[in-house]
């Protein structure tokens, strides 16, 4: 297992929009979800993605569990 070290936490637009999607798959790590959360703080654009993301997510179960009653 790889060492974290301060530039690990150092993520690109597209290194967080890929990690956003796989944390509906699995949980992340630590280091991965510590070096999201700093990317949030810095990046207004990925911050949008993550919102948007869990509106759609609540959108999409709210519309099964409608279909599913």
């Amino acid at each position: 297992m790889p060492r974290w070290n301060l530039f690990n936490l150092r993520r690109t637009c597209r290194d967080v929009t890929r990690l956003v999607f796989e944390s509906e798959a699995h949980p992340l790590r630590w280091g991965e979800r510590l070096s999201l959360r700093l990317h949030w703080l810095v990046c207004d654009g990925c911050a949008r993605l993550r919102n948007q993301n869990d509106t759609l997510r609540l959108a999409l179960d709210r519309w099964r569990r409608y279909r599913d009653n």
